[in-house]
């Protein structure tokens, strides 16, 4: 009697063994393919934070009565401070499109790694060149982040098109650049924050560059530029998607058909989109903080807060957006053309119009707040949008496409803070603020139509391959 007892509840440890082995062998051969959207989501919130943290410092850089009084300021002017929130653009501006070439010849993840390391290396630099160099070496700082913060898309592009299946490449990219939203929503508060600690505006820098560091651990550790490059991931998972990447027509050695792209009525309508878009994301995103700062009457913690709040309504939008979108193309509700340029248009133009209220709703913070909210919201169509319309037009070939077309997106990004220096000398000029916004949305407007007359989700026959 008392031996079956033992034997029962020998059996019933080794089941529950099992079962605990059962649940750590599940957890451990967790989709490596997810890991590696995880880890880019961990990327593009870790580098919107190194790209917009100095949109939220240059203020108590330039005021120290805004934040942390014990640390130095500099007589820096409008013009000046234009040129330093457009410079980290510089370099963004003219790698995009190289770095999509490299990015088929050398691993995305070792590039990613590597450019990540020296932007972060740049990030910790930048107080003191702040104080040893002024503004102009700065400038040179951010212009170098720029350069390698270029490749990021580009690499997004061609690890979607090694790790994920043709029916989840959507959620693939959308969901890893959803990491841009968060990290552009926390940036602003924690930035803020940190201005008014201990540390000052300095520790803005540190705790970005240490935040970018531990990124670079992490995907050195886990990262992998396909399945068949991965050290644990599962035979199952590997012959899944290696078995549905053999049904796209992707293959090594591709020649990159120049003169067809830049012929391409479609593929020009979408880098109007790009170049619109650019140009209202830097007015929301760059000067925000300083519109809230100076209309408001705000101190820099307080504004960098509230600026935040719209982008995190963007980040928790964003899902049901792709959701329903989604919904709409599988059901046959609209083609994909329709869509396409339905989503765009709602963020285009009416981001565009929600910009333009915002310079007359006066100084009510509820009704800058709302309004604020609603123009960044309308953002969340951008995952639906325009955005992915590079891999309708050339799978093939979308990496190329989409450091072309976000590269000369950088132009409009450059511009537009500069514009604010030529119309804002005086910050506290709601009417001046007020032809800034106007300005962006005619941008928008005009990007808007441009893609919808001439924008195409049709196949382009210059995505057939042709071999060297």
């Amino acid at each position: 009697m008392e031996m079956n007892v033992s034997k029962q509840a020998l059996g019933g440890t080794m089941s529950s063994i099992n079962n605990n082995e059962q649940t750590t062998r599940k957890w451990f051969h967790f989709p490596k393919r997810h890991i590696q959207i995880a880890m880019l989501f961990l990327f593009y919130f870790t580098i919107f934070i190194l790209r917009t943290n100095l949109s939220v410092a240059i203020v108590p850089m330039t005021d120290k009565n805004s934040s942390n009084v014990d640390f130095d300021e500099f007589d820096w002017n409008e013009k000046e401070k234009s040129a330093l929130l457009s410079s980290f653009f510089w370099g963004y501006l003219v790698i995009q499109a190289p770095a999509g070439l490299l990015g088929q010849h050398f691993s995305p993840k070792l590039l990613l790694l590597f450019t990540n390391v020296i932007s972060t290396i740049l990030a910790f630099l930048t107080p003191m060149a702040a104080y040893t160099g002024g503004w102009k070496l700065l400038c040179a700082i951010r212009a170098s982040q720029g350069l390698c913060q270029g490749f990021a898309l580009p690499m997004l592009y061609k690890l979607a098109s090694m790790w994920s299946p043709p029916h989840e490449r959507n959620r693939f990219i959308g969901y890893s650049l959803n990491g841009a939203t968060l990290g552009a929503a926390t940036a602003l508060p924690l930035c803020g924050l940190l201005a008014e600690s201990a540390g000052g505006w300095p520790s803005i820098f540190y705790v970005s560059s240490g935040l970018g560091l531990i990124w670079s651990i992490g995907w050195y550790i886990l990262g992998a530029d396909s399945p068949s490059k991965h050290p644990t991931i599962t035979a199952e998972e590997k012959e899944k998607i290696e078995t549905a990447l053999q049904h796209c027509d992707e293959k090594k050695g591709l020649k990159t058909p120049w003169k067809e792209m830049f012929t391409s009525a479609p593929f020009w309508a979408l880098i109007f989109a790009h170049l619109s878009a650019g140009w209202g994301l830097t007015i929301v995103l760059v000067e925000t903080p300083s519109f809230m700062n100076a209309i408001l009457k705000f101190n820099v913690g307080t504004s960098s807060v509230l600026s935040s709040i719209p982008f995190y309504t963007l980040w928790l939008a964003t899902y049901p957006v792709c959701w329903f979108a989604d919904y709409v193309e599988k059901n046959g509700i609209l083609t994909k053309n329709v869509a396409r340029k339905l989503w765009s248009t709602l963020y285009l133009s009416g981001g565009a119009t929600s910009l333009v209220l915002l310079g007359f709703v006066g100084e009510s913070i509820v009704a800058v707040m709302l309004t604020l909210t609603l123009c960044v919201t309308f953002s969340s169509f951008i995952f639906t949008g325009f955005i992915m319309n590079h891999l309708d037009l050339a799978p093939n070939y979308a990496g190329v496409l989409i450091g072309i077309a976000n590269g000369l997106e950088n132009i409009t990004m450059i511009l537009a803070p500069l514009s604010v220096g030529f119309i804002v000398d005086n910050t506290k000029s709601i009417e001046q603020w007020r032809w800034v916004f106007i300005i962006s949305a005619i941008v928008s407007y005009v990007g808007n139509i441009i893609f919808v007359i001439f924008g195409s989700t049709k196949l382009q026959h210059w995505n057939t391959p042709k071999e060297n």
